[in-house]
């Protein structure tokens, strides 16, 4: 039996009819809660910054934002939770330069790629590492630093969240550049490494902004430079890692989120559009100048893609010529 041109015609009205009232039947994103995993305990700069934003956002989008707090192993457990999940935008990860950057270079066996696995929504903002020294060490200044690192190799040691992490990566790109030999003392966390440096188990740590000020303001540690592109305004008189001449410094530290690998581009689109008015806040602005976070100089996937390709092309080289190794 052969169909006339009329009986097709009515055969394609029909389906276009019925893939429209599916299309109709779709809700509207989001129309149940959305889960931010986040790759940090509770507490803490990183996670308030989270808290933050699914709250925010999570009003204005009429659905709660339910953040889901998976640590452990530099946020590999996070990362590799999210990218088994569908990818529909209910479940979108915090993602950062140590899980999206550093990971793939450190770890020997990883259950994720952050470029085939993942698809980026947006950098949500940027923070920056400060590098101190204990008071008592008498180094005021990165020259003093230099001078003392340089006049007793290896006889200087600096504490860090832990291997492969991004604040034991930084200070061995500084000892790169100036030729220093320092010895690395990983920490289970960044809280454990600056109580070593306070109690004199080491004499340098690069932690957050938020982290360093109340130990700065209490006399136990000195500022003395600035992982960052800016200055920061909490150390406005200290140099930042461009300044003393490291050029080649990535970028400064940052967050972001990521939805796996497939997710509709109008789901991205209104994460994006959500965070445009995020910061817009004047609430919000005054919550993260407490927490020195900094709005994302452009929104949209292609900045963070960007910013990833960059610090792999960077850190990957560095931690193959240190030899880290992550289990």
């Amino acid at each position: 039996m052969t169909c006339k041109p009329s009986c097709f015609t009515a055969i394609v009205a029909c389906v276009l009819a019925a893939q429209g009232a599916v299309a109709l039947a779709q809700p509207a994103y989001p129309s149940r809660a959305i889960t931010l995993v986040v790759p940090v305990a509770a507490g803490g700069a990183a996670d308030a910054l989270a808290r933050a934003w699914a709250e925010r956002v999570g009003t204005a989008m009429g659905q709660p934002v339910v953040v889901d707090n998976r640590p452990g192993a530099n946020g590999s457990v996070a990362a590799s939770y999210v990218a088994k999940q569908p990818p529909n935008g209910y479940t979108v990860l915090f993602a950062s330069t140590s899980n999206m950057s550093l990971n793939p270079f450190s770890y020997k066996s990883l259950s994720y790629d952050p470029v085939k696995d993942f698809d980026p929504v947006l950098m949500l903002a940027g923070t920056s590492q400060v590098l101190v020294t204990n008071a008592a060490t008498g180094i005021r200044s990165l020259d003093d630093l230099v001078k003392a690192a340089k006049t007793k190799p290896g006889g200087l040691d600096f504490g860090s969240a832990g291997k492969g992490n991004s604040t034991h990566l930084n200070v061995e790109f500084l000892a790169q550049h100036y030729g220093l030999k320092m010895t690395h003392v990983p920490y289970k966390g960044a809280a454990p490494a600056m109580v070593g440096l306070i109690g004199g188990e080491t004499q340098l740590v690069a932690d957050a902004v938020v982290s360093v000020v109340p130990q700065v303001k209490g006399g136990r540690v000195v500022p003395l430079l600035v992982f960052g592109s800016e200055r920061s305004k909490a150390f406005p008189d200290v140099p930042t890692v461009f300044e003393a001449g490291l050029t080649d410094y990535p970028a400064g530290g940052w967050y972001g989120l990521m939805v796996p690998k497939g997710t509709p581009k109008e789901v991205v689109a209104r994460l994006n559009s959500e965070t445009a008015r995020f910061w817009a806040d004047p609430g919000v602005k005054q919550r993260m100048d407490a927490l020195y976070m900094d709005p994302p100089s452009a929104l949209g996937p292609e900045p963070l893609a960007q910013t990833m390709k960059k610090e792999a092309a960077v850190w990957g080289p560095v931690i193959t010529r240190l030899g880290i190794q992550n289990d």
